[in-house]
């Protein structure tokens, strides 16, 4: 039994911030230091500067990100830039953006979802976490305590009657709107206690997985005592616009084909596009694209190291089969990549450019993405994929609402 609740979100007030696009952000992990400079000089009231603050060498105890982070969330609050709404609701959240030249529109809806144990043991969680993040939310939920970004849920909607109920109810004027560099979105309170039902009824029985926050998720999770919900986003698993992209590999190591060449056949491409095309020409397990400096190649296992793998894999049988898998458990060590020495981006070019440097000491590993059907049912079984193997696009933007804990429904 999912449990659901509407909410007195916490939002930029209208009368100053009448279009929010100086406020809007994309989450914490995916901003970069030049769009962490971006969205600081966009206002000093983007929403940046409480979930992923600058840091400074001067940095202190008692004057630090989180800190820094706190003041500005209390001064916004007491100055009237943030206002709680004055009845609990449901905001749908309809996204627009561009793929391939073609616009596209994802529906969804921010509520919160409940932490009690017959609700979480409904809520798939499909990736491995990773420490620092998790101590990094940790630390800014004890400066404010606060849910600021909302996590990311997909759910089946057999039918689309969920969804098309959202179509509905953006039918009338938006409540609030803005840009989020190409993106357009717009907001819809929803008070009306009969459609809160509704949509609450609709997602009960539904199991849902969690497409990304995995890491705030279980900082809130971690936090039930204190507070026993955690705000999310949820979208229907047949929105035509829901989109699951990898998460490339930059690695500190060369591309030496040599030592590849025991697991690998390695072949030079004459373009980036190239490697892409031949990647997704076929479903075949184990193929790779590998760029270093100005050369790309296309890089699969061999059947031999194939076969030998899956007899003995590190990750249980299901999991050894998915190509990030295959890369961190087969291929990466043989450059000696064991866990450490990697960094992780959606955005191919950013992969490819930090890959790009003459000395060939970095190298960007490219991958496919895997199909939702297939994350929902290894997440279904309990299994878990290597962090970061999945990026949900387009991410739900920071700064439409917020959740307060001293704020009551």
């Amino acid at each position: 039994m999912v449990a659901i609740s509407p909410f007195r979100a916490l939002r930029y007030n209208a009368e100053q911030f009448g279009d929010l696009t100086p406020v809007l952000s994309p989450p914490y992990d995916v901003i970069t230091p030049d769009e962490q400079e971006r969205l600081y000089a966009a206002s000093p009231h983007n929403v940046v500067r409480l979930i992923l603050g600058k840091q400074s060498a001067s940095d202190t105890e008692t004057d630090n990100r989180y800190t820094r982070a706190q003041r500005d969330f209390s001064a916004w609050r007491q100055g009237g830039a943030l206002r709680a709404d004055t009845a609990p609701a449901l905001y749908v959240i309809r996204h627009t953006f561009r793929e391939a030249g073609q616009a596209h529109t994802r529906l969804g809806f921010i509520a919160l979802l409940g932490l009690d144990d017959a609700t979480v043991r409904q809520v798939y969680r499909h990736e491995a976490t990773l420490a620092a993040p998790k101590v990094d939310r940790t630390k800014l939920m004890e400066a404010i305590p606060a849910n600021l970004e909302p996590i990311f849920c997909v759910y089946p909607d057999d039918g689309g009657g969920l969804q098309r109920l959202l179509e509905g109810i953006t039918a009338r004027a938006a409540t609030a709107a803005g840009r989020l560099d190409d993106d357009q979105v717009q907001l819809w309170a929803v008070s009306d206690p009969a459609l809160i039902e509704q949509i609450q009824r609709g997602l009960a029985a539904s199991a849902m997985l969690i497409a990304d926050g995995h890491h705030r998720f279980e900082v809130a999770r971690s936090q039930r005592q204190r507070y026993p919900w955690v705000m999310s986003y949820f979208a229907s698993m047949a929105d035509p616009a829901l989109e699951i992209r990898p998460i490339h590999r930059v690695v500190e190591a060369p591309l030496d084909v040599a030592a590849l060449g025991a697991v690998c056949t390695t072949t030079p491409a004459r373009s980036l596009e190239d490697v892409m095309a031949w990647l997704k020409a076929s479903d075949d397990q184990g193929r790779f694209g590998a760029c270093a400096g100005s050369k790309c190649y296309q890089v699969e296992v061999t059947p031999t190291a194939m076969a030998q793998w899956l007899m003995a894999p590190t990750v249980p049988l299901p999991l050894a089969t998915l190509d990030v898998s295959i890369l961190h458990g087969l291929v990466l060590p043989r450059l000696g990549i064991n866990g450490s020495g990697v960094t992780y981006t959606g955005n191919l070019a950013h992969a490819v450019q930090a890959a790009g440097q003459p000395s060939g000491r970095t190298a960007a590993w490219l991958l496919r993405g895997i199909p939702l059907a297939q994350v929902f049912a290894l997440a279904s079984q309990g299994l878990l994929l290597s962090p970061k193997s999945t990026y949900f696009y387009p991410k739900v933007p920071s700064g439409l609402v917020m959740n307060p804990w001293d704020v009551l429904p």
